[in-house]
């Protein structure tokens, strides 16, 4: 697995445990970040900016430090 893809992985997981609404979330998270996550996968090759622009973006709406 990439590390773009295990970093979704992580704020999916962060937008579960708080309850959030997935699809609210990750739309608004993939209009910050300037990708959207849904397109992400375990083949996705790994892209220092896009995981740069996660972190900003989810960092930013969720209200907490990720952990990538």
């Amino acid at each position: 697995m990439g590390q773009l893809y295990q970093a979704v992985s992580a704020v999916e997981q962060v937008i579960s445990r708080k309850g959030l609404d997935d699809f609210k979330t990750k739309g608004l998270i993939s209009m910050k970040a300037g990708f959207f996550l849904s397109i992400v996968n375990s083949t996705t090759p790994d892209d220092t900016q896009k995981i740069g622009s996660l972190r900003s973006a989810a960092e930013e709406v969720l209200g907490e430090k990720m952990p990538f």
